[in-house]
């Protein structure tokens, strides 16, 4: 279904470039940060799987850091404080902003953008204010109006993840192996772009950068597609058909366990390639049926074939990586 192929690059070295809407990803640049950057104080806020298994991996690296996540739940805080995500855990957003180096909001991703912006008045006017929103399109259009918010903000998509919510999933190896892309513009500040390309390889994740919008192209096809197709098959089941559930149900609709609000407002940022997917997983779906219906197996049989090679490809060029960059997640989201 080749027709079904978003048209991205996939040379992860082709060249760079900031502009608007260019669809391209390259690894992120590999300079020593010769300024030894050390963050006295994080600011994680909301710690669930993402921002918990940041908060365990991030004390990896910076073990002197004083954590403190922020969550509005009495639940949610215990649990981070629980797994030691965190050295310290409130429902007060200013106060754990207040004095940060490192801020990183892991909410749902129509909260971001605000959420930047008014931490950049908070943190230290040498912070690096960060994300890791699986959207950055919307949100690099809302910051840029805050000239603050421009400055300090690199935004980080961490294509890493898990159906199970919640703090009490968190793993301190989360990232490890794991492709994590910075989405910087022509208005990103090149020091605090370094620092945020050094602390994730540090935390041991491939660091690509794409434009934000080529970005979001390249995650509807990837991540929010899937999941969408994901929950809508496991809607179709019914009651008739529930004893039989097997293997191949379950793998194919573990990502729709995900967290509905999360998928809500990814649906809601990226509105606009989501549906070109769909569209496009629309007239894949068409193909196949048509030559289903008129009893071409030969076209079936060509069409499920190219669906092998393809998924075949990608699981080989992950082969020289951890067995851990295998594993498929709902949050790609997550």
């Amino acid at each position: 279904m080749s027709s079904f192929a978003p048209e991205l690059p996939n040379d992860p070295n082709a060249t760079s470039t900031r502009q608007s809407g260019a669809r391209v990803c390259r690894e992120a640049a590999a300079e020593p940060d010769s300024t030894t950057w050390k963050p006295e104080k994080v600011a994680i806020i909301g710690v669930g799987l993402l921002g918990g298994s940041f908060g365990l991996a991030i004390r990896d690296i910076y073990p002197a850091a004083h954590r403190v996540g922020v969550a509005r739940g009495e639940a949610s805080r215990q649990a981070a404080l629980r797994i030691e995500a965190v050295d310290e855990a409130s429902a007060d957003f200013r106060r754990a902003c207040r004095d940060a180096d490192l801020v990183v909001i892991a909410t749902p991703v129509d909260r971001i953008a605000t959420l930047v912006i008014e931490a950049a008045g908070i943190c230290r006017d040498s912070a690096l204010v960060t994300d890791l929103g699986s959207t950055k399109a919307g949100i690099a259009v809302a910051v840029a109006t805050n000239p603050l918010a421009l400055g300090k903000y690199v935004g980080a998509h961490p294509i890493a993840g898990g159906e199970k919510t919640g703090a009490e999933h968190a793993r301190h190896d989360l990232f490890r192996d794991r492709p994590v892309v910075l989405t910087p513009t022509a208005a990103s500040d090149p020091q605090r772009l370094l620092h945020s390309a050094t602390m994730w390889r540090a935390l041991g994740a491939r660091v690509f950068e794409m434009s934000p919008e080529a970005h979001d192209r390249a995650l509807a096809f990837m991540s929010h597609l899937p999941h969408l197709v994901a929950s809508t098959l496991a809607q179709l089941l019914d009651d008739t058909t529930r004893p039989l559930v097997g293997p191949g149900w379950l793998d194919t609709t573990r990502v729709a366990s995900g967290d509905p609000e999360m998928w809500t407002a990814i649906c809601k940022e990226n509105r606009a390639e989501i549906v070109i997917g769909l569209d496009r997983m629309g007239d894949s779906l068409r193909q196949l049926r048509d030559a289903i219906h008129r009893g071409d197996d030969g076209r079936v049989f060509e069409l499920l074939a190219a669906a092998k090679r393809s998924r075949d490809d990608v699981l080989e060029s992950l082969l020289p990586a951890s067995p851990t960059a295998l594993r498929t997640d709902a949050s790609t989201p997550p």
